[in-house]
């Protein structure tokens, strides 16, 4: 299928002004951007472009009431989840209201051992005992109604900050959470740590002298004014004028400062002479501190901010860009903060598997880099044992199950530990009793999925109709319901729950996943009446339920998904770059090292993959003590290998044919000092894929 012709043309623009390889650009189209400056964005995300938290309901009242707390030395209680996301949020409270100066002990509290889901009655009569005025769940709080309401009458105020889909009835608290229906931040999926995160900001942010004042950016340019309204890094409005103007008319009245840049000096002496005292030029107002060798140009602070103002049509955008940067850099507890905490925000948001998109891209982007520097000990220590790996791969396959098995365990207070310990000896001895649950954890969870993948495989007594599996085992652990959940969801396509049912209880809990964008969550909330406790995001939740209800549940998920859109399995690639046989050697290490911009790949930022027909096959061995394992050689000048990990048998038909199409990642071979690139197989497709122009 031949690209459109607008996609063709966006590619040789990318290719033009941002000097990218074709294939590059075709992978960055194919990812949503639409333009040079959106393709720029991707490439150099800048923290500065992440949303104002002020534009999250219930924010500025979040940040009036903790700041109170902190200026009258109160007692403050924090409640967070036992996984990885909601106490790596914990950290990062804790690391601010270290920063932000709170003087008394706060109070610390998350599920343990059997503990059901959420905010307990038992944590809230501690908080109350312990003297807790202000109490703060994080990655929690927004379904736990009853657990609020008791705390309010225990006279303690609640600040939810939550990230999971909330109930029709909502706690007596502050509440903030992207996914509340009345919420219009521009960005719903964050993290319980992300939110977190954001709170901490918005604190440290209103402590600046400019917070809550309403700036006017006026720039004349092209025999017209062009103004933009910010208030709190907030692009309220931007609007171009012509003709006569005045103080009036630019909307001077309802500011608190106004900046120019290409004013006329009459316009602007007549907007001092209209009682517009505050008013200054934008350069000047910007200007670093005294001392400098020679006042900065705009292109000076473009620079500054690697900002590529060639990519910009109006300079009131240009103005508006610096100013939101200048914001945040000029704000050095907000860049301290960040620096300390952002390695804790990818930790959390990577172990929650949400979308590496929008928002979530930026934080973990620059999250790897501060995990790579970071000064926590734990950290550090791990990292060093884990070959000292930061990418977005090595976080989701190494470090955030190896930190989430206390939890899995209800073993939580290792992981707090881990993350609030500073002595090296202590946080020696937290690692090595974590290393040991760890390799108890993968060992019993092979062995369960081994045998209930046989069992949902060859049997029906897991079936639910023809939409889920819904499996009941006595030998599952609370804490490993979610991971089987998800292997046999990926395994067979289909929406699987699992449920622990421990001997002796009247309460089991369990988890439910489904693969792909199918909504899992919001076809079990209808029958939220079953249960004791349920929450979670669309294709993730957990749940605690009655013993004597589970046939009902059941029953009724079955029913409500006869009618569900949930087809066979998605292949899971849904973009990719075109290269033709001869294009291969094309493939170097410099371009397989070019491909690091698309990271942080992970969930809704895949690896850039690559489709190629008629590849003729040189060579096929199959490798690995098992023979599972297979390795083309592709005809051509570069002689490169394609590795196919558990696809040997494959590999051998496909070989027969002596041409191949082939879907592979890209990757970079080291052995023995030599870096050779190397194709990773994901699949020999047969049909079902429709290539675009090739490239090469």
């Amino acid at each position: 299928m031949v690209a459109p012709r607008e996609e063709r043309e966006l590619i040789t623009e990318l290719c033009s002004r941002l000097r990218l390889d074709p294939v590059i650009a075709q992978l960055l189209v194919r990812r949503g951007l639409a333009s040079a400056m959106e393709a720029e964005a991707y490439i150099n995300p800048s923290l500065a472009m992440t949303h104002s938290p002020f534009l999250m309901e219930g924010m500025a009242e979040a940040v009036i009431r903790l700041e109170k707390a902190i200026a009258d030395g109160e007692r403050i209680g924090i409640f967070a989840d036992s996984d990885l996301d909601g106490l790596s949020a914990l950290a990062v409270m804790d690391r601010l209201l270290d920063l932000a100066g709170a003087r008394s002990d706060r109070v610390m509290r998350y599920p343990v051992d059997d503990d059901d889901y959420g905010l307990n009655m038992r944590s809230v009569e501690h908080f109350k005992k312990e003297g807790v005025s202000l109490l703060i769940t994080l990655d929690s709080g927004v379904r736990d109604v009853a657990e609020v309401a008791r705390a309010r009458e225990l006279g303690m105020d609640v600040l939810v900050c939550d990230h999971h889909e909330p109930g029709d009835v909502l706690p007596d608290a502050i509440i903030i959470n992207p996914k509340m229906k009345t919420c219009s931040y521009p960005f719903r999926e964050l993290a319980g740590v992300g939110v977190a995160f954001k709170l901490c900001c918005a604190v440290l942010y209103a402590r600046e002298a400019e917070y809550n004042r309403r700036f006017l950016i006026v720039s004349g340019e092209d025999g017209a004014v062009s103004v933009s309204k910010i208030r709190n890094m907030v692009i309220e409005s931007t609007e171009i004028f012509e003709g006569p103007l005045n103080a009036a008319s630019i909307g001077m009245a309802d500011c608190d400062f106004l900046l120019y840049h290409g004013l006329d000096e009459d316009f602007v002496g007549d907007l001092r002479g209209a009682g517009c005292s505050a008013i200054e030029h934008f350069l000047s107002y910007i200007e670093p501190e005294e001392g400098a060798d020679r006042a900065l140009t705009l292109e000076d602070w473009c620079d500054a901010f690697s900002i590529r103002s060639d990519l910009y049509s109006r300079r009131i955008d240009i103005l508006s860009r610096i100013f939101l940067e200048r914001c945040y850099a000029a704000s050095a507890p907000l860049v301290v903060f960040a620096r300390s905490s952002l390695d804790l925000v990818t930790l959390g948001t990577i172990a929650d598997i949400m979308p590496l998109t929008d928002e979530n891209r930026i934080l973990v982007r620059h999250g790897l880099d501060a995990l790579a520097g970071t000064k926590h000990p734990g950290l550090r220590m791990l990292l060093e044992k884990n070959g000292g790996g930061t990418t977005a791969r090595d976080v989701a396959w190494k470090i955030a199950p190896f930190l989430n098995t206390p939890g899995r365990y209800g073993k939580s207070r290792l992981l707090a530990r881990f993350f609030l310990e500073r002595e090296e000896g202590v946080l020696e001895n937290i690692i090595a009793e974590i290393t040991d649950m760890n390799e108890r954890r993968k060992d019993e969870l092979a062995s369960l999925y081994s045998r209930l993948h046989e069992e949902c495989r060859t049997g029906d007594r897991h079936r639910a109709g023809d939409g889920m599996y819904f499996v009941r085992d006595a030998g599952v652990p609370d804490g490993l319901c979610g991971l089987l959940a998800n292997r046999l969801a990926e395994a067979f396509g289909r929406p699987v729950i699992v449920v622990a049912l421990a001997q002796g209880r009247d309460v089991v809990k369990g988890s439910g996943r489904a693969s792909g964008k199918f909504d899992f969550f919001s076809r079990v909330v209808p029958y939220s009446s079953l249960f004791e406790r349920i929450g979670g995001h669309p294709q993730a939740f957990g749940f605690s339920i009655r013993v004597d209800k589970l046939e009902d549940a059941r029953r009724a998920i079955a029913s409500g998904l006869e009618c569900a859109p949930y087809g066979k399995k998605e292949h899971g690639f849904p973009i990719f770059a075109d290269v033709r046989p001869d294009g291969i050697a094309g493939f170097t290490t410099e371009f397989v090292d070019s491909l690091k911009i698309f990271e942080p790949v992970g969930h809704q930022n895949e690896e850039p993959l690559f489709l190629s027909r008629g590849l003729r096959v040189a060579g096929f061995r199959v490798m690995g003590a098992g023979r599972t394992h297979g390795k083309f050689i592709i005809d051509g000048p570069a002689r490169i290998e394609a590795i196919g990990w558990g696809m040997a048998a494959e590999m051998a038909e496909a070989a027969k044919k002596g041409a191949v199409d082939l879907l592979y990642s890209l990757s970079i071979n080291e052995y023995r000092g030599e870096r050779k690139p190397q194709m990773l197989i994901k699949s020999i497709p047969e049909d079902g894929y429709e290539p675009g122009t090739a490239c090469r």
